[in-house]
């Protein structure tokens, strides 16, 4: 009785996790750091975002509420506060950039499983370098 009860309010109940990511190696001051969230079911970098915070770029660290599963991060630091990632010559970001796992792009934009990372329940935290 009392684990067929507990199965029933499962199904109900979503858990929440907690993601901290903590942005690394902001060398230049001014503008807002810009972060978006990516779920497994979604074209990276390409479709709109799940989630997207906008910080400060002062702030070294942003926690996000996310329901357990598998995301991908990317974020940069836009400079000049105009919402988009400026970019060089051949589309190479002029502004500085990073993705989950730290992942580095050589010849071409990165897949979702490069960056991908799993959030359980409870608290996860990540580290992400500017480059």
């Amino acid at each position: 009785m009392f684990t067929a009860l507990f199965s029933l309010l499962s199904l109900f109940w979503t858990a929440e996790a907690t993601l901290t990511i903590d942005v690394a190696n902001t060398t230049t001051r001014g503008g807002t750091i810009r972060v978006a969230v990516f779920r497994d079911n979604q074209r990276f970098l390409e479709d709109k975002p799940y989630l997207v915070r906008v910080i400060k770029d002062d702030v070294r660290s942003v926690s996000l509420p996310l329901e357990p599963g598998w995301y991908a991060i990317a974020i940069f630091h836009d400079q000049n506060n105009n919402g988009q990632l400026d970019k060089k010559l051949f589309g190479i970001p002029k502004e500085p950039y990073g993705f989950s796992n730290n992942f580095r792009p050589v010849m071409s934009a990165p897949k979702f499983s490069d960056c991908r990372l799993q959030v359980e329940r409870g608290e996860k935290r990540i580290s992400i370098k500017l480059i």
